[in-house]
């Protein structure tokens, strides 16, 4: 052989070898499972242990080349009658919770999801004390209540680090497969039976998984532009992501594929209040300030809403994007700047910067902003000056200033019913403004689904073998997201992944 392959050219035997590799390199791969699940986030990862310890061989496809998705960045999960309310003596039934969600969402949710939701709250809470995570019951804002389950250290990560890291502990106790940088692309369905996935690996190799049962639990569809057109009643690219991890709604369309009926209760986004542009630095004091009770105007210098809904931040978001142009600037002095660093915030964001935290460092960051060239920031000697950088009438802005600068001397706010105590003069040289825009950390809706978390089709028939679970189900929320149930986009995750993964294998088993 070596005799033979001497009287070749080097060259030739190169190309021969690099055509072979390349050929033997680009077959399909397949695999064989009972449970498939689709993204290896919050729900995901559930899905994915739930499935495993209830006997099932699975295997787990995630797009990006880690797991965790949105959940990394989240914090805590709704819950009642948990030890930890009990111990907070925080007293709420189901029957208080479902019917506050129920009615906030106007009777347009899915209301046995709902409800089964939260009866299954407290029961994810004790499933994921069983992995070594722990939980501080807190409230997100002063008017909610504290159900909201911060999730405590663990491997030194905290919050939806921990939860990701405990979760794929598990997993690699159980042999739970996951195949990283590999999307999946769509259904296999056999006259309406669901076989499996097929999915695309980092080298664009064809991946196929054979399989019984499928979840999907991609994320949603926050950055795909096109569904959000033609399936929400936001403009695309007026509402952006927090943190960008490419959610372009694969499981959606899969869910379509499959012939799911969208769920009419709402599909939307959950907004909060922020800002962006050059020198903006993420969750830094500049980013405070877009959720702190202070004077915000629109592009026309008027007031647009009470100061104290600010910290409501979905509802606070709402505002923002029914405003002309889809943004306000909010507006302060130095004197407001110098009581946030001596008396600290009024409001936090969750728990990363909490409330009293004192925050020095808001100069140098709207400085920072100038300085790379934003024009979404504002500082000026006067209100004048404030105005014109805003591309705003001077004349209004001064008018509406005065006008709160009167209600707050006369101890009552006559136009939106803001606590005096709340509100804050701007008086005094410097002023200073951010613009805030509506920003969304995940998508709400989906395919409608029951309380097993099957994707439904029409005539309220399930598909059997396929589920759909956290930001790719529908049906928990109308318009809006109520901060009243804090954490329930990261509780519906794991409560809706840990029974779906249980029901998928058991239906696999038959």
């Amino acid at each position: 052989m070596r005799k033979g392959l001497s009287k070749i050219p080097a060259g030739f035997i190169c190309i021969f070898i690099s055509l072979f590799c390349m050929s033997a390199f680009a077959k399909d791969r397949v695999y064989q499972a009972d449970v498939v699940v689709v993204g290896a986030g919050g729900s995901g990862l559930a899905a994915s242990v739930s499935a495993a310890e209830h006997g099932a061989k699975v295997i787990t496809l995630e797009k990006r080349e880690i797991a965790g998705g949105t959940t990394s960045f989240a914090e805590g999960l709704f819950a009642i009658g948990t030890d930890e309310t009990r111990v907070a003596s925080v007293d709420i039934s189901v029957d208080d919770a479902f019917d506050h969600s129920m009615e906030f969402n106007h009777w347009r949710a899915n209301a046995p999801l709902v409800r089964k939701f939260i009866q299954e709250s407290p029961n994810t809470i004790n499933w994921l004390h069983g992995f070594g995570l722990t939980f501080e019951p807190w409230n997100m804002a002063p008017t909610e209540p504290r159900v909201w389950h911060v999730v405590g250290h663990y491997k030194n990560m905290e919050h939806g680090a921990a939860y990701v890291q405990a979760m794929l502990d598990k997993c690699e106790e159980l042999g739970v497969k996951i195949m990283y940088e590999t999307p999946a692309t769509e259904l296999i369905i056999e006259k309406g039976v669901i076989k499996g996935v097929i999915a695309q690996d980092s080298r664009g190799n064809k991946v196929i998984v054979n399989a019984k049962a499928v979840v999907l639990a991609t994320g949603g569809f926050s950055e795909n532009n096109e569904i959000i057109a033609k399936y929400t009643r936001y403009e695309p690219g007026s509402v952006f992501p927090t943190v960008p991890l490419g959610k372009t709604g694969e499981g959606f369309k899969m869910a379509l594929q499959a012939g799911a009926v969208l769920d009419d209760a709402g599909m939307l986004l959950m907004m909060h209040p922020g800002s962006y542009g050059p020198g903006f630095k993420p969750f830094g004091d500049l980013d405070t300030m877009t959720t702190q009770p202070l004077l915000w105007v629109n592009k026309y210098g008027e007031r647009i809403i009470d100061d104290k809904m600010i910290g409501s931040l979905m509802v606070s978001a709402n505002a923002i994007y029914r405003q002309d142009g889809h943004y306000v600037w909010s507006i302060w002095d130095e004197d407001t700047i110098n009581y946030y660093k001596t008396k600290g915030l009024d409001t936090g964001l969750g728990v990363i910067v909490k409330a009293g935290t004192k925050i020095s460092n808001t100069v140098k960051e709207i400085e920072d902003c100038i300085k790379a060239g934003s024009k979404n920031v504002a500082m000026a000697d006067s209100l004048e000056e404030l105005a014109k950088q805003m591309e705003m009438d001077p004349k209004s802005l001064k008018a509406t200033v005065d006008r709160y600068n009167k209600m707050k001397a006369d101890n009552e706010d006559v136009d939106f019913g803001t606590p005096a105590r709340l509100m804050k003069y701007i008086k005094k040289s410097k002023f200073y403004a951010v613009k805030v825009f509506p920003s969304s950390f995940i998508s709400l809706g989906g395919p409608q689904i029951n309380t097993k978390m099957q994707v439904m089709t029409k005539n309220n028939k399930p598909v059997q073998g396929l589920y759909s679970v956290g930001c790719d189900a529908g049906g928990v929320h109308s318009d809006t997201y109520t901060l009243w149930t804090s954490g329930a986009g990261f509780s519906f995750a794991a409560t809706s992944g840990r029974i779906a993964g249980a029901d998928a294998a058991d239906f696999a088993k038959k």
